[in-house]
């Protein structure tokens, strides 16, 4: 296999991980972690004529509770958007519910940067 993100439009690593505040596609450099921070590993292999990709997040040490709840509510948003995908669906649609269920959890969702 090959690593699909490795100079796609110049994309100059062959995974992405995404720290904090980076929401994906981060660049993966020299910084060096810290206890509390979240991270996402993003890996996508060219394989065989289909691209594979798999993310994870991982806390680094100790989360704190709100950093354990906004991962636990993207994984919930996650959930019901899948839910309610099929064909005719408007990518909006999966948006609002995102928002909808962000925000009943205390956080909130930029709408116009999903559609």
């Amino acid at each position: 296999g090959y690593p699909s993100p490795l100079n796609y439009h110049f994309f100059p690593k062959s995974c992405c991980t995404s720290v904090n505040e980076v929401i994906c596609h981060g660049i993966p450099d020299s910084r060096k972690l810290e206890d509390g921070d979240i991270v996402n590993i993003d890996v996508t292999v060219y394989y065989k004529g289909v691209h594979g990709d798999l993310n994870e997040t991982y806390f680094v040490g100790n989360a704190d509770e709100a950093s354990r709840q906004l991962v636990q509510c993207t994984y919930e948003c996650l959930e019901k958007a899948i839910s309610i995908v099929k064909p005719g669906v408007r990518f909006r649609e999966i948006g609002e519910v995102i928002n909808r269920h962000a925000t009943m959890s205390g956080f909130s969702v930029e709408i116009k940067q999903l559609v």
